[in-house]
């Protein structure tokens, strides 16, 4: 670096003047070796001008070039400089420094971007102008059931329309999909936009569960009428019930022949009690207790109720054996029950079987409970009401359990569905989904 003084503008101003004073003496005293020093001096003068220029040039390409492939960090030395090449180096080094400033904000907002992109609900998929996927959010692997969405291929699994949907679907449009998983029915509402990025046009494609959100607000919507019906019908009853009650003890009706008529009212109206007592149960669920439990033994303990009879056999597989759940242990354990009750009804005296598989998925860690059984298959008008509060195909059934055990689940945070028949080898599959 000791040698970039010759380039500085003083010592460039000084051989310079040198020469033009030797040229100007050799042209008024005759002086050849003036005149042949002073043009060597000229010539050095305008050769250290051309280089420097040429440094120069150098060094703001290799400026640009560095920008270009994103390597802020690049500087230009400022010893051994003066004068304006000073000024400009600093200046090309602040415009470094600026544009490493704009890559790290940058890269802050590109994260907080992907944050927002991973922690909402709602799944996000971005396709270029081949309808290739350039980014997805972890929601949309989690409604399509895979661990990652690399390609519009994955989706065939459900049906080659699928892919098709989704690559055709244009900015603007809205469409319904609709299939088939392990755990049960999907319904999706995909809606697309566009936007463009850099040269590029992308869609970006949003998709939402709405099959939740229906059994979700269709579920409150019960419960709710189901409170309002419960309060009109006790304030209605629970009077005829008392009075009632007080006329059979009266001695003077004891013996009369409108006895047996007040003893029918009587017993109808603590029936209507009784009735709409197992409907409040319904709008009236506890709040969950949620803490840690070993499914198995929840499990073993359901075993040593004696609800399934010897024509029965109950299997259990449990992966691994110690899974362990969150949720409130003797909510679950009703909807256990209640399903099971269900399964042995449905068996009916025949022999059957009934197989319960649990398992956490690696991916969401989320916890799968099948409890299959080979009873005859439900019918497709009865499996689509299955779980509406009251709907019963049983003559002494009340049509809560299930809708019990659905809300049971929405309380703790999961869900339950019906597979399609032998959809995994068996005739019915209830499928509890724990996140």
């Amino acid at each position: 670096m000791g040698y970039r003084w010759i380039y500085s503008t003083f010592f460039r101003l000084v051989v310079l003047a040198g020469g033009t004073v030797l040229l100007t003496f050799s042209i008024l005293q005759g002086s050849w070796w003036a005149g042949i020093t002073g043009g060597m001096l000229c010539v050095l003068a305008a050769w250290l001008s051309y280089r420097m220029q040429q440094q120069l040039r150098e060094k703001c390409w290799l400026m640009l070039e560095a920008i270009r492939n994103r390597d802020y960090s690049f500087r230009l030395p400022l010893y051994g400089f003066s004068g304006g090449e000073r000024v400009l180096q600093e200046t090309l080094n602040q415009f470094g420094n600026l544009m490493g400033e704009q890559k790290q904000l940058m890269e802050q907002r590109e994260r907080f971007y992907e944050q927002i992109l991973s922690s909402v609900s709602s799944g996000v998929v971005i396709l270029n102008e081949e309808g290739t996927v350039v980014q997805t959010n972890p929601a949309a692997a989690r409604l399509f059931a895979v661990p990652m969405l690399s390609t519009l291929r994955q989706l065939e699994r459900y049906g080659a329309e699928i892919p098709d949907m989704l690559r055709t679907l244009k900015a603007g449009e809205r469409c319904n999909l609709q299939f088939a998983m392990v755990k049960g029915e999907v319904q999706l509402a995909v809606r697309a936009t566009e936007m463009r990025l850099g040269e590029d046009t992308v869609r970006i494609l949003t998709l939402n569960d709405i099959r939740n959100e229906l059994d979700a607000k269709e579920l409150d919507s019960w419960i709710k009428l189901t409170r309002v019906l419960t309060h009109e019908i006790m304030n209605s009853i629970a009077p005829i019930s008392s009075l009632s009650e007080t006329f059979l003890k009266r001695e003077d009706v004891i013996n009369s022949p409108i006895y047996d008529g007040i003893r029918a009212i009587h017993e109808t109206s603590t029936g209507l009690i009784s009735f709409v007592d197992s409907y409040r149960k319904f709008s009236a669920l506890q709040k969950p207790s949620p803490e840690p439990f070993y499914l198995l033994d929840l499990l073993r303990q359901i075993q040593g109720l004696s609800l399934i009879p010897e024509t029965i056999s109950l299997t259990l597989q449990i992966e691994p054996p110690e899974l362990m759940l969150y949720a409130d242990p003797n909510l679950i354990r009703q909807v256990l029950i209640n399903i099971l009750k269900n399964a042995v009804q449905s068996i009916g005296e025949v022999k059957g079987r009934i197989h319960i598989r649990a398992y956490s998925n690696a991916a969401d860690e989320h916890v799968f409970i099948y409890i299959n059984n080979d009873g005859p298959i439900i019918p497709e008008a009865e499996a689509e009401q299955i779980f509406v509060p009251f709907f019963t195909t049983r003559t002494n059934g009340s049509g809560i359990g299930l809708s019990l055990s659905r809300q049971i689940m929405k309380l703790s945070g999961g869900s339950i569905s019906l597979l399609r028949p032998r959809a995994n080898g068996w005739n019915t599959t209830f499928v509890l989904e724990f996140e």
